[in-house]
């Protein structure tokens, strides 16, 4: 099968006028098996995904299990959809107002000076 860019005009031509019979004679109805297959994909109930996390070193590292929906690398999650959660770390004192990047030398100062 050739690219739109490697017909000719009367190829491409010929390939419209194809579509525009076809899509006269169809009477717009679907075959049951494929109506069936897409309400069951709609209708499926949603899973839940697991993801383990993990800190190595100074950072966070995520899995998920190898038939698992999820592409997962580093502290990534790319959804099915195409978009990305990026999960970062910060330090416990972030949550009393003092937040610092996790890679930051404040973030290492703050560290060292926690109590543990």
């Amino acid at each position: 099968m050739k690219t739109l860019e490697e017909m000719s005009v009367a190829e491409y031509e010929a390939v419209v006028e194809r579509f525009i019979e076809e899509a006269a004679r169809w009477d717009g109805s679907l075959p049951v098996k494929t109506f069936f297959e897409a309400w069951a994909a709609l209708e499926r109930p949603k899973e839940t995904v697991e993801v383990q996390a993990r800190v190595e070193d100074d950072r966070l590292v995520l899995t998920a299990p190898p038939d698992s929906p999820l592409t997962v690398e580093d502290n990534r999650i790319w959804l099915e959809d195409g978009r990305q959660v990026v999960l970062k770390l910060t330090s416990a004192r972030a949550s009393a107002g003092q937040f610092e990047e996790p890679n930051s030398p404040q973030f290492w100062a703050l560290r060292r000076t926690a109590p543990h």
